[in-house]
């Protein structure tokens, strides 16, 4: 029967808080990112005046809520009333444009 200290040692332990990491340092400290050609030119797009304004306006109106969203169950009755009133004009001007004949 094994004792539990020969059950503990197949388990993998934490690294406890004052051993040192096994980590690489690129790892441990990762070089920052580079800075790409679409960040150069967000960045002097953000330095003409009023440009952050314009950009949390974008992203509000991005954010909004459509009425369908926010009310679905009233969009979905006035969608059927409406696809209902087109079907009956169309049935209406076919009849019409028939009855001339």
């Amino acid at each position: 029967m094994p004792t539990t200290q020969d059950r503990n040692t197949d388990l993998p332990r934490a690294r406890q808080p004052g051993q040192p990491s096994l980590l690489p340092d690129w790892m441990r400290n990762p070089p920052p990112p580079r800075t790409t050609l679409g960040d150069r030119v967000a960045g002097g797009l953000l330095r003409i005046p009023g440009a952050p304004r314009i950009r949390r306006a974008w992203w509000a109106w991005r954010e909004r809520q459509r009425l369908y969203q926010r009310f679905p169950n009233a969009v979905k009755i006035v969608a059927f009333f409406a696809s209902w009133a087109v079907a009956l004009a169309l049935v209406l001007i076919a009849w019409g444009l028939f009855s001339m004949a």
